[in-house]
């Protein structure tokens, strides 16, 4: 599996804090707009498209809250993108294998790497 660039994860934070700084001068300027234009039946979508974009910030934090909560809960991730298991969950457990005692008091779970032969796949590749 290859390694992911590391800053990738840096640019889509910026791209997501840019969407939403857009978002949020975007339903700004509605808003003003509707105080500032005179009152006609074509303006009435301006509050509610100015009040929709001001909102998108807190909707984003607000799920963005919920996940980090129930991903905790039920020690359950997903990634988007590559990373840890390129796009799937970690949140699969592999039954044949023994967890020790001291693994399972909140600890790292080190026995599914040691069961694990990915590492030797390349190995494995190149010598046939």
């Amino acid at each position: 599996m290859p390694v992911s660039d590391p800053t990738s994860g840096r640019t889509f934070i910026w791209i997501i804090a840019g969407l939403l700084f857009v978002s949020l001068m975007t339903g700004g300027a509605c808003l003003v707009a509707y105080m500032v234009l005179p009152e006609s039946e074509t303006t009435s979508w301006i509050p509610t498209l100015g009040v929709t974009l001001v909102c998108l910030p807190w909707v984003f934090w607000l799920l963005t809250f919920i996940y980090r909560i129930f991903s905790r809960c039920f020690g359950c991730r997903f990634s988007i993108g590559g990373g840890a298991g390129a796009g799937a969950g970690n949140c699969a457990v592999n039954a044949d294998v023994e967890v020790p005692p001291h693994a399972k008091g909140g600890g790292l779970n080190r026995a599914s790497s040691v069961a694990s032969h990915e590492s030797e796949m390349a190995l494995t590749k190149s010598m046939a």
